[in-house]
């Protein structure tokens, strides 16, 4: 009925209207419920291939003591449960999950386009709704540690030295903004040791990537800070039509020198 009124974007923003607290409980109710559609945005069996053929890729002596993966844009944790699902075949218990995301919904951004998909506050997800998400998709309690806040506040040496993480060998980028994926990516420099391998969940969404704009830009800005990096693209690691995955190395010998990537 909802789909043949049309009435489906009338309601999406009239949901937004509502007080936080209310959509929290709406959004539990749902999850409650089973009633997912809206709220998963991944394709769950192509991502849960992609990552366990990543961790494949870095073989087992890059995912022991002291190595996380680490995911910044969490929303109700689908991704997340798709890792915990790859850690498990792969037999990469030692692996911890570590989620970033400001359980508010999208930040303002100032590289507004206008263009521009998202608002403020736009896939928003409280830690409740998250945590009772992924307790639906069997992930156990305690399982992924969380680090609720705005990414310029959070991102922080400080965090890095208490999360205790020594390495990232497997990060994924579901920010959107170039900002928001800059600071994480900024976040994760010290963290890549000799590879990594790094998800983009929305590389191409809204024509971004051809654009110069989003995930693409934050990337190609990234590398040029850090020349003891290269990039290369990974197509074989890509899920659904947005994404995009990049093989990152750290070329120490060459601290100095701009590389030649073929980012874009």
């Amino acid at each position: 009925m909802v789909d043949r009124l049309n009435l489906r974007p009338v309601l999406r923003r009239v949901f937004k209207r509502l007080p936080k607290s209310v959509r929290s409980q709406l959004g539990l109710l749902q999850v409650r419920l089973g009633l997912m559609e809206g709220l998963i945005k991944v394709p769950e069996e192509d991502l849960i291939e992609r990552l366990t053929a990543a961790l494949e890729l870095l073989g087992p002596e890059t995912l022991g003591p002291g190595a996380a993966y680490l995911e910044f844009g969490v929303y109700v944790g689908t991704s997340m449960a798709c890792m915990y699902r790859a850690v498990a075949a792969v037999g990469a218990d030692q692996l911890r999950l570590i989620g970033f995301d400001s359980f508010e919904g999208m930040p303002e951004d100032d590289d507004h386009d206008p263009v521009w998909t998202w608002a403020p506050g736009q896939l928003y997800s409280d830690l409740r709704l998250t945590k009772a998400n992924l307790r639906r998709l069997g992930v156990p309690s305690g399982r992924v540690e969380f680090v609720p806040g705005w990414y310029d506040q959070s991102l922080s040496a400080d965090t890095r030295s208490r999360l205790h993480i020594e390495r990232a060998p497997v990060i994924m980028m579901d920010c959107v903004l170039e900002s928001s994926t800059r600071t994480a990516l900024e976040f994760c420099t010290p963290l890549i040791a000799d590879r990594a391998v790094v998800f983009f969940d929305d590389w191409s969404a809204a024509d971004l990537a051809n654009r110069g704009l989003g995930e693409a830009r934050a990337l190609e800005r990234w590398l040029a800070e850090h020349p003891e990096l290269e990039a290369a693209p990974r197509d074989d690691l890509g899920y659904g039509k947005d994404s995009q995955a990049y093989l990152i190395t750290r070329r120490e010998a060459t601290v100095g020198l701009v590389p030649e990537t073929t980012v874009g």
